[in-house]
């Protein structure tokens, strides 16, 4: 177990949650909703308001939270930056979420929630499921049922979905965002989803192996820059101040994340490379001798003169 796990509750290490899904699903507004302050713009439009992951704290209670808003996934022509831009953070998820919330608006599962669904497991690794809880939202329009009844009565495509998520399902009312009661509750469902994982949060080794490999390496850079990041944030400490400061800093760091990342995956890809390059070299060592043992008894001598004088 971890110092962030033995310390989570003690030294008033934030519970982290990160809220990933489609656009338009209400995660920025969710995100609001839990830390009760209007942190992440937000609309009520289909297309995308956050552009790039962004992390907002606060509390629940007496219970410190760091909220991770993400790009909204399954954007066709934007897709595959959206993952990278989502997997490059990982200075706002260190040392990892205790909780996935997957957004997805009250009603039956679509084809792109489906599909986003996949996404997020090849984003993330199959473990993904094991830390996430599923928030619906648009809870106000419930019309006197209960969310129990409305996953009754739903498609199988969503009820088999909901199974896979070890941290259960709740819905938010975000044009309600002063009843503070749907939030400790559903804080209540993550306390108990994290004491399912032993209170750890997800780590590095659960990602897909070639997403771990670029992960550890893009770590490994960006430790390795740590001095050199620290020396510009003290500069731009001596020209900005306050609200400005804040945003100067994390412009600099998203362009230290996005050039480690791309080192990351360029240094991950020539191994790769070079791996496949020698096991060729290596079946074709074995298959010329392999050849050659063949064809010397057929020659006039005995197969085992082939293996020794190979060996020699």
């Amino acid at each position: 177990m971890t110092e962030d796990n033995n310390n989570n509750n003690n030294n008033n290490n934030p519970l982290r949650i990160m809220l990933i899904g489609k656009s338009g699903a209400g995660k920025s507004s969710s995100g609001n909703t839990i830390i009760g302050k209007q942190a992440f713009k937000s609309d009520m439009k289909l297309t995308r308001v956050t552009h790039c992951c962004e992390k907002e704290v606060g509390k629940v209670g007496d219970v410190p939270v760091a909220v991770i808003d993400t790009p909204g996934l399954f954007e066709t022509h934007r897709k595959k930056d959206d993952v990278r831009g989502i997997l490059k953070c990982v200075r706002l998820q260190e040392p990892g979420p205790h909780a996935f919330v997957f957004v997805v608006p009250l009603g039956r599962m679509t084809l792109e929630d489906q599909e986003t669904n996949t996404v997020v497991e090849k984003m993330f690794g199959e473990k993904v499921w094991d830390y996430t809880i599923v928030l619906f939202t648009h809870g106000d329009r419930l019309e006197g049922k209960t969310i129990n009844d409305v996953i009754s009565e739903s498609d199988e495509n969503l009820r088999n979905f909901l199974r896979r998520c070890s941290g259960g399902f709740h819905v938010f009312n975000n044009k309600n965002p002063e009843d503070q009661d749907q939030v400790t509750t559903f804080l209540a469902k993550i306390q108990t989803l994290m004491a399912l994982n032993g209170r750890g949060h997800y780590h590095t080794a659960l990602y897909p192996e070639n997403e771990r490999k670029i992960r550890e390496r893009q770590e490994c850079i960006l430790k390795e820059r740590e001095a050199e990041i620290s020396r510009r944030e003290r500069e731009l400490q001596e020209h900005h101040q306050g609200d400005e400061l804040e945003r100067k800093k994390r412009e600099l760091w998203r362009r230290e994340e996005d050039r480690a990342r791309n080192e990351a995956e360029k240094q991950t890809s020539t191994n790769t490379w070079i791996f496949l390059f020698l096991a060729l070299v290596a079946l074709m060592i074995v298959w010329a001798v392999k050849s050659r043992c063949g064809a010397e008894p057929a020659a006039g001598g005995p197969g085992t003169q082939c293996t020794t004088s190979v060996l020699l």
